[in-house]
């Protein structure tokens, strides 16, 4: 028997299920992507690129909801590759201004293409669809805004162990 209430029980848990979504959409993108190079951090950053054009790392960082430590490493070898150029800005040297190339804008085209047509599978509804993107994009942005009071403490527990 469970005496747990329904709305504590994992499948009920809001960050239960965004995570294991995300790692669904992760397994999804990579099965679209195969084994071309493509991932779905490059889509990101090169969709970013594509719908807002030059943007500064930080300004990126922001825009495609990804940390500047994650972003610089990527942007380096998306930029070797061929895919984007940094260039520092004229204005403020400071500033490392990231735009696509040509190359860059195919890749995108293509991917998007391709992700168009995997989801076609899917047979969502497109309203659904829409539904749930506004509802995740208004929770991201309250747990953003938001510095939570209630914190938890566990009380005369052992340290936390090295690296966990």
């Amino acid at each position: 028997m469970n005496d747990q209430p329904e709305h504590g029980r994992l499948e009920q848990l809001l960050c239960f299920n965004v995570y294991s979504l995300n790692l669904a959409l992760s397994r999804f993108y990579k099965a679209i992507f195969g084994n071309t190079g493509m991932s779905y951090p490059k889509f990101v950053v090169l969709s970013a690129l594509e719908e807002a054009g030059s943007l500064t790392v930080s300004e990126l960082s922001r825009y495609a909801g990804m940390e500047a430590s994650t972003l610089s490493p990527l942007l380096k070898r998306m930029a070797e590759y061929g895919v984007l150029t940094r260039v520092r800005s004229p204005k403020d040297e400071r500033r490392v201004m990231i735009e696509l190339t040509d190359m860059g804008r195919e890749a995108v085209a293509k991917a998007r293409e391709a992700v168009l047509e995997g989801l076609k599978e899917l047979e969502l509804d497109p309203k659904q669809t829409d539904q749930i993107v506004k509802a995740l994009g208004m929770v991201r942005a309250r747990i953003e805004g938001v510095e939570p009071t209630n914190k938890l403490e566990l009380g005369d527990m052992p340290p936390p162990l090295p690296g966990c």
